[in-house]
């Protein structure tokens, strides 16, 4: 699954907000009903659930298919949505009371509008309290003031994805789980140098891709990196001042520009290229990319969309200056959660309830995993079956990456977060066109978010 990364205008969180200050949402089921709520098995109940794509999507018919073997009583109905207008039609249904008893929210960005007074939203404080103590799972970044109005059944991260084959024809070393952002651009360099001499084209396979279509790439590793905790990487998001960001942009992502170590900006944009076709048509060694991209190329390897090589995951490469308190890689993604409509009452709010508990919980995330799908639990035997998937890179340190991990959110929940991605979205661009120098168009990004108030 692709997740939106780049930020729609600050327009629509107005729009949300109001649509759900009209549609009255905590008028409906209260915190205890969804605490006291049981599903009662022997009883015939019906649910909607809202997905998107469901061609090209999996995942959802996917755990209704799994839930039902479990609560065979429960008939979940999938009600499709448009992925591009999910927000807007999601919220155009919240207003006029036909949401589905259960529905995604996509990323972060919007939670904070969906959940402001649980207006829309059930509070699920009561599920989350289930899972607080529980390893296998973060749910912290759902947290707002102290309740939940929303569980995670997916959690990506973004990680390094390299073609062993590549690297190995080129002699170059494979990365080893340790690498900073200089071991990362020494190893571009090399491959700058050694491609050509495996026999690949000198002129369009490059030894890295950066796919700056979203600033997620240039940006949001900088953020997440740039404090020992996460409420430490938040505060600097909502400082007002990017002056942190300064380095990364100098030393990789121009860098890797000038160099040619990357596609440049102008013509990832431009052109449109996809990440997909630059990694899976061997068109890149290397590519930053979140660890949805594994379902995909197992897929497009087994239909022919994607060649024939081995390839590999890697933990991100690390900022030497920062290391997480756990110990563990810093990276950066927000998850997908499942929230239950405040208008849910009755059995159905059971059924709803019972439904995010076991998509959120280790059900479910078995059911994603064998479809190769990231889910937001991992446990042992999680990785077993997610592993386990023909196809998918197996070696330890794909393990590795894939589930040890500090993953800070890209949208930190924040009433500013939608315009100071607006704002820095500009910056980037400004950045990687060499409309302005990389101070200038810092103190411009400071100067504006500082104008937001």
């Amino acid at each position: 699954m692709k997740y939106t990364r780049t930020v729609k205008a600050a327009a629509l969180a107005s729009v949300v907000a109001m649509a759900l200050a009209a549609c009255g949402g905590g008028s409906g089921n209260t915190a205890d009903d969804v605490k006291n709520a049981t599903l009662d098995d022997s009883k015939q109940v019906e649910i909607s659930f809202a997905g998107w794509s469901l061609k090209s999507t999996p995942e959802f018919q996917t755990l209704v298919d799994a839930f039902n073997k479990e609560h065979p009583n429960v008939k979940v109905t999938i009600h499709e949505y448009s992925a591009d207008d999910y927000d807007t039609q999601l919220t155009t249904d919240l207003s006029g009371g036909n949401a589905p008893e259960v529905f995604p929210i996509k990323n972060l960005q919007k939670y904070y509008t969906y959940a402001v007074d649980s207006q829309g939203l059930a509070d699920l404080t009561s599920i989350a309290e289930g899972y607080k103590n529980d390893k296998n799972i973060d749910i912290s970044q759902y947290n707002l003031d102290g309740k939940y109005y929303a569980m995670p059944y997916r959690q990506d991260s973004w990680i390094l994805f390299y073609n062993k084959t590549m690297f190995e024809k080129a002699g170059v070393a494979v990365p080893d789980g340790t690498w900073t952002w200089d071991d990362y651009m020494k190893a571009a360099e090399e491959l700058k140098t050694k491609l050509p001499a495996a026999g690949y084209d000198a002129n369009s396979v490059y030894p890295t891709y950066h796919h700056t279509s979203w600033q997620s790439v240039t940006q949001s590793f900088t953020t997440a990196q740039s404090a020992a905790t996460s409420d430490g990487a938040k505060k600097n998001f909502l400082s007002g001042d990017y002056s942190y960001m300064k380095d990364m942009y100098n030393n990789v992502f121009l860098k890797a520009q000038d160099e040619k170590l990357t596609v440049d900006y102008n013509t990832v944009t431009s052109s449109k290229v996809q990440y997909q076709a630059q990694f899976g048509t061997e068109k890149a060694a290397m590519l930053p990319m979140g660890s949805w991209y594994a379902a995909t190329l197992v897929s497009q390897q087994k239909s022919g969309d994607a060649n024939k090589f081995e390839w590999g995951m890697a933990p991100i490469p690390q900022n030497p200056n920062v290391k997480s308190e756990s110990g563990k890689p810093i990276t950066f993604a927000d998850p997908t959660g499942l929230a239950v409509s405040a208008g849910a009452t009755g059995d159905k709010l059971a059924a709803a309830v019972e439904f995010v508990k076991w998509a959120s919980g280790e059900g479910g995330a078995k059911a994603l995993a064998a479809i190769a799908t990231t889910p937001a639990y991992f446990s042992d035997s999680v990785t077993d079956t997610y592993f386990g998937v023909d196809g998918m890179a197996n070696d330890e340190l794909s393990k590795k990456a894939w589930q040890e991990h500090d993953t800070r959110p890209e949208n930190f929940v924040d009433k500013k977060t939608n315009d100071i991605q607006e704002k820095l979205k500009i910056m980037m661009s400004s950045i990687l066109t060499k409309t302005a120098s990389v101070d200038d168009a810092v103190a411009t990004a400071n100067k504006d978010i500082a104008a937001l108030g």
